[in-house]
């Protein structure tokens, strides 16, 4: 649960980060403290993202990193700075989610149990495959 908690941190602080380079950059004046700032949140993002991958494997964490951050700055975008979304654009935003929820249901460990040796055998009989030897 932490490491989850860890990557829904990572998300905020990236989309906070990111955004923040937009704002800043449209204000006047020489970005300074703001860009520090900036920094700071992207760089927090990578530390917490890092502790995620502990616990949670590298493709999901990142696909879920990825994607949720995606949506969310384009989402805030549209919203909090007036940018306009194509129906492409909403396509895309979609075929992301589903991406990153495929890539976490693909490495779920296998519901079924263990049966035992495999064998290589499309008949599924546990017979051994070593050779036999005669007393």
């Amino acid at each position: 649960m932490r490491a989850w908690t860890a990557l829904l941190s990572a998300i905020a602080l990236e989309v906070t980060g990111t955004l923040s380079l937009k704002v800043f950059t449209s204000a006047a004046g020489t970005p300074g403290l703001e860009l520090i700032l900036t920094y700071a949140l992207l760089a927090a993002s990578y530390v917490l993202l890092s502790r995620a991958f502990r616990q949670i494997p590298v493709a999901v964490a990142f696909a879920v990193w990825e994607a949720a951050g995606l949506i969310l700055i384009t989402g805030l975008g549209a919203l909090i700075l007036g940018e306009h979304l194509r129906p492409a654009q909403l396509g895309a935003m979609l075929a992301l989610g589903v991406g990153a929820a495929l890539l976490h249901r693909g490495t779920r460990p296998d519901p079924r149990p263990a049966t035992g040796p495999r064998t290589g055998s499309s008949t599924g009989s546990n017979v051994s495959s070593a050779p036999q030897v005669s007393a």
